[in-house]
């Protein structure tokens, strides 16, 4: 209910909430501490000398923020608010103990040079853990915590006064400080840290730009603001303390003032802010603050009371940190991060701070020297405010500017600006995009606006129909199909006869507008040669003319027949809606056919008939992931019950196929029910760890919607507990088994099986917190990053039980595994140690891989016992397998009276110089495929080509183009230019990794250098191979990804 109402989103909630309390913390801190040393100045120090304070704030800041700059500069900023904390804490307590004479002022001072550093460190950690568009939504609750701050302590105050009396209000401003060490601390995990290394990079490249008139405009605003406001506070303050001259009474009505504007700021935090800034845009909101100044200036200036005052500074605190605040905060928007990074502390801080310290001189000088009267201020405030709404409509137009070079460089993403239609920045904007001569602006443009009423933009649009280049026009006839105000008719028409390029959208279009005046023209389409235009054309004739000549019916029932699956794809489309040509039982045909492509089609038109009796075949299609995406989309039309019915009785059917079952648990997550739940908690088990892994993936994404009850949630902790154990069974056979060089893709296959369980025990343990972004945590854990992994076991620490605890946080800590292993033995009682015993576990499973190398392991070493648990009878039809038990046999003939194995032979004529494992292995040395899991090296290992070659045989020359690879397996390749030799490769090394995703030619001249056997993979057979294969596909990105990065950080 809440998350909806403060629009949280997923995984948002807990960085919400500590942000949320930091900032509840800092405005605790500013009010105890305001309240403290306004009344021990105002009430222990001549008050004339208020505005030299303004002064000595101003100068002392600008020192400090300068030292404090280059001391945190690179640093992580949780560990500088720690430090920067006890600091403050410790010169807090100290100055507690020496409350007079000089250190009242220095308090003065001191106590705004801690609200300066505690909020800018506060909204950097802000800005990393929220990016722009979540902070549109979120930055308005954080300053909610702090009203509600201003509404407690300020409330509570006058209680504290009177228990402890206000000589000892520091105390509560420093336990207030040390939670906001603990909040910085604690939301560690949720910052983006990518960012802040990226902007670290590009600090440099901007340090040499100056201010532009944006920010010198910006600038301007918030040093108005802050005179304005120093003015108010001096008038406020002294007015203050003549109407209380007792200091407890004068804390008890700053208390109460704090509390009233902490009301006010919360209601208008919450309820306005946002809704303001959407229905006028931004100019309103910079413009409530002078103007309330100004009233209340006026009102101040005509009766100097109290009350008269008053409502400048409930303005001020009101509106300058709601309205106001969020109104800059969105102007910072268009500027770069990493010029952001730089000035927005130089603005927000020195130059502000600079503005007040000049404030204060004139303040001073007008009442001690001049003697003007306090009222008289006030003019200064009216002219200030005058000026100020003069400037704010300059800014106004910069802003927009603004936006329009963000997006001519890209360096602005249109979802951070969720205003509407309505406000003129956001439609000028894009205008700019549109009519700009970049294509790339344009189409970015039209994506953006392509869900919204397109009228703003009419002129535009057309003038690029016109004018654009035909990907634009393209586009643009894509999203305005249906919507003849935008695209009239007669365009259309037009478009047909006069544009040979557009001709297909263009009839396509009209017969879905039923465009009966281009029927003529039309028609002369289905006798040309291009069948996709025959074919598009007698679809358009079909939608105006249901009941046109039997030629376009006939000619479009005969691309249903086609070989070709880009014909047969393309009529299934044109005839979504013509049930007498495509009924359902045709649709369905098509649903289970084996061209990707025509599943595909049929799936879109699926999602378009909305037919009850096509679900099943769209689930169906679930088993395919080149097809999920489809079913998915086509799924989310019907009804969610009918969905989640069908999908769970395809579940319970034991006959399923493993790969439509982790497609429809996949598909799971979207349904959030019940009985999603309860179907996801049948088969979380890890006896099938694919299906496990993608069962508790399904309930986290369904548990941050609809949180599970305590009943599953101890389900899951058994879960948790039984797959640790798998876990920890799989590191106990790995400590068994020598690191010799032909057991190695064993050991590989256990690392990366256990390597798949840590993130599944993970997920498994936070169910009950599943707003953790454990994502997050996984990959820490898994690219093992020894600064982060810390973090994550003392989160552990704190959510799991004891047993949990050691269980979980030892799987996943840099422990040796003899200690882990010491672990296990020390927390199951049953508990598979024996390894003979677990290999022969692997014997007796379905998958080829495990029977593969539990088998080799076995016959290799001869264990008997191994081979005594081995199912001969049922072992898989595998070329692997066969080709380990014949290599054996070859080399020990009994054998073959010892084990029923004859089934299993190959001819000896099958077997190479290399065996499968073995070509793995070599592969494994391979940095392209370093990272690719043991099953799919050995599919890749069965598609490399083993070839021989004499001394000196060429294997390509240099502008060859490379369409292959080549590992050494035995030998040496010599890579030479002409006559001169650039290096000499030998076992392990391999070259043209590239040409297998590329065919750039070659870069020099390969030679063996003696006889040689090398491994060649081609690119066809590769790319085919990836095709069908995620986890190949996904090694290979990481690696490229790993390069580019390199390559980046070399530049």
């Amino acid at each position: 209910m809440l998350k909806k109402l403060f629009k949280i989103n997923h995984g948002e909630g807990l960085p919400t909430l500590i942000l949320f309390l930091y900032f509840f913390a800092y405005v605790a801190i500013s009010i105890t501490g305001s309240a403290a040393r306004d009344a021990y100045f105002l009430n222990m120090v001549d008050r004339k000398y208020l505005p030299l304070m303004f002064l000595a704030v101003a100068v002392v800041l600008t020192i400090v923020i300068e030292i404090y700059s280059r001391l945190s500069k690179n640093k992580d900023i949780s560990t500088i608010v720690t430090g920067t904390g006890i600091i403050f804490v410790i010169t807090l307590l100290v100055i507690q103990n020496q409350l007079k004479g000089w250190v009242i002022p220095f308090l003065y001072v001191w106590k705004d040079v801690i609200d300066a550093i505690i909020i800018t460190q506060f909204w950097l950690i802000a800005s990393q853990v929220f990016d722009p568009r979540q902070a549109k939504r979120l930055f308005g609750l954080l300053g909610a915590g702090g009203a509600l701050a201003a509404i407690i302590i300020g409330s509570s105050i006058k209680q504290f006064v009177s228990a402890f009396g206000s000589e000892n209000l520091l105390f509560a401003t420093m336990s207030f400080l040390f939670v906001v060490i603990i909040m910085a601390n604690l939301i560690r995990p949720y910052k983006n840290v990518n960012d802040q290394k990226n902007q670290k990079k590009d600090a440099d490249k901007d340090s040499n730009k100056s201010f532009t008139p944006y920010l010198k405009s910006l600038a301007i605003i918030i040093g108005l603001a802050a005179v304005a406001s120093k003015i108010v506070d001096y008038q406020f303050k002294i007015t203050a303390v003549a109407t209380f001259p007792n200091q407890d009474d004068l804390v008890n009505f700053f208390g109460q003032y704090y509390a009233v504007t902490g009301i006010a700021t919360m209601i208008i935090q919450l309820f306005i802010t946002s809704r303001l800034l959407s229905r006028f845009g931004i100019i309103v909101a910079i413009l409530i603050l002078p103007i309330l100044f100004m009233s209340g200036s006026i009102g101040f200036l005509m009766s100097p009371v109290l009350a008269a005052v008053y409502i400048s500074k409930f303005s001020d605190q009101v509106f300058r940190f709601t309205l106001h605040n969020a109104s800059i905060q969105l102007l910072w928007i268009p500027v770069k991060n990493t010029i952001k990074t730089r000035l927005k502390p130089v603005i927000e801080g020195s130059i502000r701070s600079g503005l007040e310290g000049v404030s204060g001189i004139l303040i001073f000088l007008s009442i001690t020297i001049f003697n003007v009267p306090i009222q008289y201020l006030s003019l200064a405030i009216i002219l200030i405010a005058i000026y100020w709404i003069q400037k704010s409509f300059k800014l106004k137009k910069l802003y927009i500017k603004e936006l329009q070079s963000a997006i001519e460089k890209r360096e602005l993403n249109f979802e951070e600006l969720t205003l509407d239609i309505q406000d003129e920045a956001m439609v000028k904007t894009i205008y700019s995009a549109l009519d700009s001569d970049d294509e790339s602006q344009q189409i970015l443009a039209l994506d953006i606006i392509k869900d919204i009423p397109l009228t703003p933009w009419k002129e535009s649009i057309n003038k690029l129909l016109n004018n654009g280049s035909v990907t634009v026009k393209k586009e643009i006839l894509n999203i305005c199909y249906d919507d003849e105000n935008i695209i009239s008719d007669q365009k259309i028409i037009s478009l047909i006869n006069e544009d040979s390029e557009l001709d297909l959208e263009s009839i396509e279009i009209a017969g879905k507008r039923k465009l009966m005046e281009a029927l003529p023209t039309i028609k002369d389409y289905v006798s040309i040669e291009d069948k996709d235009k025959q074919l598009i054309a007698a679809a358009a004739i079909r939608n105006i003319e249901p009941d046109s000549s039997d030629k376009e019916k006939n000619l479009l029932l005969a691309a249903f027949d086609s070989r070709d699956e880009n014909i047969c794809s393309l009529v299934i489309r044109q005839m979504k809606d013509d049930n007498d040509i495509l009924p359902d039982e045709k649709l369905i045909h098509y649903l289970n056919e084996e061209s990707l492509m025509v599943r595909n089609a049929a799936l879109e038109v699926s999602r378009d008939r909305m037919s009850v009796k096509l679900l099943p075949h769209i689930i169906t299609c679930l088993s395919d992931p080149r097809s999920a995406i489809s079913a998915r989309s086509a799924l989310q039309v019907y009804d969610d019950e009918d969905v989640v019915k069908l999908l769970i009785e395809n579940v319970l059917n034991q006959n399923i196929e493993k790969s439509l079952k982790i497609g429809i648990i996949r598909i799971l997550k979207n349904y959030p029910t019940k009985e999603s739940i309860d179907m996801l908690l049948s088969v979380v088990s890890p006896k099938v760890p694919p299906v496990q892994a993608e069962a508790v993936d399904s309930l986290i994404h369904i548990a941050r919607e609809l949180p599970l009850d305590e009943k599953q949630i101890v389900i899951t902790k058994k879960e948790l507990i039984k797959t640790s154990r798998y876990a920890y069974e799989k590191i106990i056979a790995l400590s068994q088994i020598d690191d010799s060089e032909q057991n190695q893709l064993l050991k590989y296959l256990l690392q990366n099986e256990v390597r798949k369980l840590i993130p599944v025990i993970m997920k498994l343990g936070i169910l009950d917190k599943p707003q953790t972004p454990i994502e997050t945590y996984i990959q820490y854990v898994l690219n093992n990053e020894s600064e982060k992994l810390p973090y994550v076991l003392e989160f552990f620490e704190n959510i799991f039980s004891l047993e949990e605890r050691e269980i979980v946080n030892s799987l996943i800590d840099d422990l040796s595994i003899d200690d882990k292993c010491k672990v296990a033995k020390n927390n199951f009682d049953e508990l598979t140690t024996d390894l003979n015993q677990f290999l022969g576990y692997y014997t007796g499973t379905v998958q080829e891989l495990k029977i593969a190398l539990s088998l080799d392991y076995a016959l290799r070493l001869n264990n008997q016992e191994i081979l005594g648990k081995v199912n001969w009878e049922n072992l898989p039809e595998s070329f692997i397998i066969k080709e380990i038990i014949t290599r054996y046999t070859k080399e020990n003939p009994d054998s073959l009276n010892t084990w029923p194995i004859n089934d299993y032979l190959l001819d000896y004529s099958q077997l190479t110089m290399y065996s499968t494992l073995e070509k793995a292995m070599i592969l494994k040395s391979v940095d392209l495929f370093a990272s690719i899991p043991s099953q799919e090296l050995i599919r890749v290992a069965q598609i490399a080509e083993e070839e021989q070659y004499e001394t000196d045989a060429p294997l390509c020359k240099e502008g060859d183009f490379g369409d292959c690879m080549y590992i050494i397996a035995n030998g040496k390749v010599k890579v030479h230019k002409g006559d001169r030799t650039l290096v000499e490769l030998e076992k392990g090394a391999f070259v043209g990794d590239m040409a297998l995703l590329d065919q750039e030619p070659r870069s020099a001249d390969l030679t063996t250098s003696s006889e040689t056997t090398l491994l060649k993979i081609s690119q066809d057979a590769f790319y085919e191979l990836m095709s069908s294969n995620f986890e190949i596909m996904n090694g290979i990105l990481k690696i490229i990804s790993s390069r580019l990065r390199e390559a980046q950080a070399k530049l």
